[in-house]
C-alpha cells in the first residue's frame, strides 16, 4: 500500500507539467477552485516513465573463480620546500646614532707662578768689576766691566768707548757702584748686555736708570730686549725702546713690558754719541726684571 501511494505521488510530479500545458491550449475557462484542481489531479490517468533507482539495481555476486585484482596502493610523498623570506628593515641614516669616541680630555698645563723679580746683585752692578780690555786696543786706564755683563762698542777715527766702574755717590743710583761708559770726543755707539731666564708666555717689565752728562752732541740712550735670548746687539731680533725720561745730569728712569717667547731674554743698554764732542759720559744702574705672570 505504501508503494502504491509512493508511485502516485511520483506520477503527480510528472503529470503536473502535462496538465499545465493542456490547460494552456484549451479555451479559457473559469479559474477552477482549489478543490476542483485537486479532484482533477486525483482522477487523471498518469503516464509514468519508469525510473530506475539504485534500490532496483541487481545485487553484485562475486565470481569465485575470478582472479582477484591486486589492490594497488599509491603512496604520494609530498616534498614541501619552505622558503624563508627575511624582511630587512633599513634604518634611515638620519635615525642612526653614530657612536662617537669620547673626546680626549684637554691636556692640563699647570700655570707657572711668576718668578721672583730679578734685581740687585749682578743687575745692580754690585758683584764686582774686572779689568776690561778694549777690543780695538785703545787705551782705557783703570777700566772695568761689571761681573756678569758683556760689553760692545764701535770705533771712529778718534777711537772707541771705555768701560769703567764708578763709586762716586752722585753717580750711583743704588748700592755702592754703577757701570760707566765714556763717549767724550768720539762719535760711536757702546753699551752692555746680560741674559735672564724667562717663562714663555709670561709678561715681563724691565726697568732701568741712567745718568748722563751734558754734551753738545747729546747721547741718545736706549733699552733693548731680545726675546730670543741672543747676544748680538745689532740683530734684527732686538727690540729697541727709547729712554722714557730724557734728562741730563740726573737719574732718569725707563721701562718696557714684553711677553717672553722662549726660556731666556737678553737685556741691552745702549748709548749713541753722534759726533766727537766733549761730555756725554753715561752711567747705568738699578736694572730690574719683574715677572707679571702669564699673559691673559
Amino acid at each position: 500500500m505504501q508503494n502504491t501511494n509512493l508511485w502516485r505521488r511520483i506520477g503527480l510530479l510528472f503529470l503536473l507539467p502535462t496538465l499545465a500545458c493542456t490547460l494552456a491550449r484549451q479555451t479559457p475557462q473559469p479559474v477552477p477552485t482549489l478543490d476542483q484542481l485537486i479532484f482533477e489531479i486525483q482522477t487523471a490517468t498518469p503516464t509514468i516513465t519508469p525510473v530506475f533507482f539504485l534500490a532496483d539495481a541487481p545485487t553484485y555476486t562475486p565470481d569465485p573463480n575470478a582472479t582477484p585484482t591486486p589492490l594497488i596502493t599509491s603512496t604520494m610523498t609530498a616534498t614541501v620546500t619552505s622558503t624563508l623570506t627575511v624582511k630587512l628593515t633599513e634604518t634611515p641614516t638620519s635615525e642612526v646614532q653614530a657612536t662617537k669616541a669620547p673626546a680626549a680630555l684637554p691636556t692640563f698645563t699647570p700655570t707657572v707662578p711668576p718668578a721672583e723679580p730679578l734685581r740687585g746683585g749682578f743687575w745692580d752692578f754690585e758683584e764686582g768689576f774686572e779689568p776690561w780690555l778694549n777690543p780695538y786696543g785703545d787705551a782705557c786706564p783703570g777700566s772695568g766691566l761689571a761681573n756678569g755683563w758683556t760689553s760692545f762698542t764701535t770705533q771712529d777715527q778718534f777711537g772707541s768707548a771705555c768701560m769703567n766702574e764708578t763709586v762716586w755717590k752722585a753717580n750711583v743710583h743704588s748700592g755702592i757702584s754703577a757701570q760707566e761708559i765714556t763717549f767724550a770726543y768720539v762719535g760711536i755707539e757702546a753699551g752692555v748686555f746680560r741674559t735672564a731666564p724667562a717663562n714663555p708666555g709670561h709678561r715681563y717689565t724691565i726697568e732701568a736708570f741712567m745718568r748722563r752728562e751734558f754734551s753738545p752732541a747729546k747721547v741718545e740712550v736706549f733699552l733693548g730686549i731680545d726675546l730670543n735670548g741672543g747676544s748680538d746687539w745689532q740683530s734684527e731680533s732686538v727690540q729697541w725702546f727709547p729712554w722714557l725720561e730724557d734728562l741730563d745730569d740726573e737719574w732718569a728712569r725707563t721701562e718696557a713690558t714684553v711677553t717672553a717667547t722662549g726660556e731666556t731674554i737678553t737685556i741691552f743698554l745702549r748709548g749713541s754719541h753722534p759726533y766727537p764732542e766733549p761730555g756725554g759720559i753715561l752711567r747705568l744702574d738699578s736694572i730690574s726684571i719683574v715677572d707679571n705672570g702669564p699673559e691673559e
